[in-house]
């Protein structure tokens, strides 16, 4: 994680404002996790692709979401972790479980699983409206990484991704 960088960062936040939010969303981050947010609010990724799995397209990261710091008035946005994840959540959009922290190109999410720490990729484009909710978001799920390190460490650059 050592050289790992977001650019186009939110305003500083502090470890207060993690807490809230973690209170506020009913989990508590990783270590790896809060460290990277107190040095970088969200922003764009300087290895942005995801190849972990070789039968499995690339996955762009485009965006880190960003923590609302405590004077925040639009906290309610989705472009902070808490503001997603609550409009989300309300809209039966993600399961309670999933906590947004990015997304890709297209717009599906990148998620903590408060469950167990893994990383999970949210496709909100397989929505099948004949099928159960629950067995549409269990479709919608595939795991990226068993923690948030394990996925920081494997994010690749452009030039690195397969051909």
């Amino acid at each position: 994680m050592d050289d790992f960088e977001l650019f186009d960062s939110g305003a500083p936040v502090s470890i207060l404002d993690i807490d809230n939010l973690e209170s506020e969303i009913g989990m508590q981050f990783p270590t790896d996790f809060r460290e990277l947010y107190l040095s970088f609010n969200g922003g764009t990724p300087n290895r942005e692709f995801w190849t972990g799995d070789e039968n499995y397209e690339p996955i762009r990261i485009e965006d880190f979401k960003s923590i609302a710091s405590a004077e925040i008035v639009d906290k309610d946005e989705t472009k902070y972790i808490g503001g997603c994840f609550n409009l989300m959540v309300h809209r039966n959009v993600l399961p309670a479980h999933l906590v947004p922290f990015a997304v890709d190109e297209a717009g599906n999410f990148i998620c903590l699983d408060k469950e167990g720490g893994s990383v999970i990729y949210f496709a909100v484009d397989v929505f099948q409206p004949d099928i159960d909710m629950r067995i549409n978001h269990i479709n919608a799920q595939k795991m990226l990484s068993s923690s948030f390190r394990v996925f920081i460490d494997s994010l690749v650059g452009e030039g690195e991704v397969d051909q």
